[in-house]
């Protein structure tokens, strides 16, 4: 157990191929766009006063591609990147690389309703776990992935970088997902739930006397500050 307070910077990845065509992207990949690679440049600038101890990513490409980003623009490009496949994205199955929109109709068809708002107004906070376990229902294929599974896999992960980081006030950096940060969030705090998480938006999480506690979310300070530091 951590001696200290662990700070966890919590990213989701910058802006990629299916975010901007409005795919489904869980366990599938796509490289980050120029806006991407941009966004995540002006979050490493605005990072630059934080000494980070360790930094972890899934195992995705556009996590580790902005993860390395970061170091670079925050001058902390020594670091090694640690990747984590616990901290992977919900696996959507048959519905990788599928439009969003294909995808949600087909969700809340099943669930009967008229849209995916109304399905959240209806589940609240609990929205995302009854979507998650209605695409396990409709993907015939099997290769959808279980709930429980994901909650187990974070869990783990966050079980980890607290196992490797007991130094005192140790800063870590974790690049991930946004539905993967907001079950993170949800392990604490439910109502702290942001469906709008940014591209580059930063979660902080503090790990301190063997309890966890939610200090930012989606916080998009830090890229602000960055776009007024020099490369």
């Amino acid at each position: 157990m951590a001696t200290g307070k662990l700070n966890v910077y919590l990213v989701r990845h910058g802006k990629t191929m299916f975010n901007t065509s409005r795919r489904v992207q869980g366990w599938s990949d796509t490289p980050l766009t120029n806006e991407g690679m941009e966004v995540a440049e002006f979050l490493g600038r605005g990072l630059r006063e934080v000494p980070f101890d360790a930094v972890y990513t899934s195992d995705r490409g556009r996590t580790i591609e902005t993860a390395g980003i970061v170091l670079r623009e925050s001058k902390q490009a020594h670091l090694e990147i640690s990747e984590l496949s616990d901290f992977r994205e919900f696996g959507f199955g048959k519905f990788e690389g599928e439009y969003e929109d294909i995808m949600f109709g087909k969700v809340i068809e099943h669930l009967g309703f008229q849209s995916v708002e109304e399905a959240f107004e209806k589940f609240g906070y609990d929205g995302y776990q009854i979507i998650s376990e209605t695409v396990e229902k409709i993907d015939e294929t099997g290769m959808s992935e279980k709930w429980d599974s994901m909650v187990t896999r974070l869990k783990n992960a966050l079980e980890t970088i607290t196992k490797e980081n007991q130094s005192e006030n140790a800063n870590v950096l974790v690049v991930s997902h946004g539905m993967a940060i907001n079950t993170i969030i949800s392990f604490f705090d439910i109502t702290q739930i942001n469906p709008e998480l940014a591209n580059a938006s930063v979660t902080r999480l503090a790990f301190e006397n063997g309890e966890w506690t939610i200090e930012a979310v989606n916080d998009l300070s830090y890229i602000e500050a960055g776009k007024l530091v020099l490369a």
